[in-house]
Formats: structure tokens, C-alpha cells, sequence
């Protein structure tokens, strides 16, 4: 058996009952070949980084599993005939990936989310940026290093 990776992303104008429908249809495929899944992670609704059949955003789930390789040549003509699936990605991986389940994923997201804090957004140049650091005030100092660094013509 080999080691791999599924990036797949569902329609995320989808009712949340229709993306577990896919999430479950997609398990149970798996798991009915004889493959042994490690982790699934559910990254919920993103925007996609480009189009993909005029939709912007998509509900994206990452499994690790291990499997035949024969399997993921039936998995691609699965999804192939999976309207509600809009892109899909299995790599290979080189070693054994470890075993997590959801509820530890999702403590693991919780625990490395940085408190947000607030970001005060400026559009006068002068509120932006301290008046010692504007571009038009040179010091001293830099004004005699440019000036050391020219040679004169002989």
C-alpha cells in the first residue's frame, strides 16, 4: 500500500447537509477499496485562489490515506462524475503520515490561532507614518555619505 494526500474542494453554495453527503460518499469509497484513512481535516468554506466554474469560494477537505495505486486512478473518475466536487488534487506521500483524528485537528487550530488584534487603517500619509521617517527629510548623515562615495573626475 501506498501513502497519499486528497485536497478536495466541494461547492460551497451547497446546503451543509449536500457537503457531508460528498464528505461521507467520498469515506465510504475509500474505506469499501480497503484503504485505511489517517486524518481528515475539513477547512470549511475559503475563497478559491481562481474561478473554477464561475464559483468563488469552495468548502475545502484534506485526507491522508493509504491505498492501491489503482485506487486513485477509479478515485479521479469518481470525482470526474461528482458534480458537486469542483477540483481535486491526490499526491503521494514518501512515508507514513500519522494517525489524527478531527477532534484533535480541531484543537490544534484552536491553539495556534493568534488573538487578532485591532489594525488601525490610515489613508492620510501624514497619520501613517511618523514625521521623523518621511522620505523628503534626509539626516545629516546620509547626505555626507552619499557625497563621500562620488569620486571626483580627475
Amino acid at each position: 500500500m501506498n501513502y497519499y494526500e486528497l485536497m478536495y474542494i466541494i461547492d460551497s453554495s451547497l446546503e451543509s447537509e449536500d457537503i457531508s453527503r460528498v464528505k461521507k460518499e467520498v469515506d465510504d469509497f475509500l474505506t469499501s477499496e480497503g484503504s485505511d484513512i489517517y486524518s481528515k481535516s475539513d477547512w470549511g468554506r475559503t475563497r478559491l485562489a481562481y474561478e473554477i466554474e464561475k464559483q468563488k469560494y469552495g468548502h475545502y477537505i484534506v485526507l491522508r490515506f493509504s491505498a492501491r495505486p489503482n485506487l486513485i486512478k477509479q478515485l479521479r473518475e469518481k470525482f470526474g462524475l461528482m458534480d458537486a466536487v469542483l477540483s481535486h488534487l491526490c499526491v503521494s506521500l514518501d512515508e507514513e503520515p500519522e494517525r489524527i483524528d478531527e477532534e484533535e485537528i480541531e484543537r490544534k487550530k484552536i491553539a495556534t490561532v493568534p488573538e487578532s488584534t485591532p489594525v488601525k487603517e490610515t489613508k492620510d500619509y501624514e497619520t501613517a507614518v511618523p514625521k521623523d521617517e518621511k522620505p523628503e527629510e534626509k539626516s545629516e548623515k546620509e547626505e555626507e555619505s552619499k557625497t563621500d562615495d562620488v569620486e571626483e573626475p580627475a
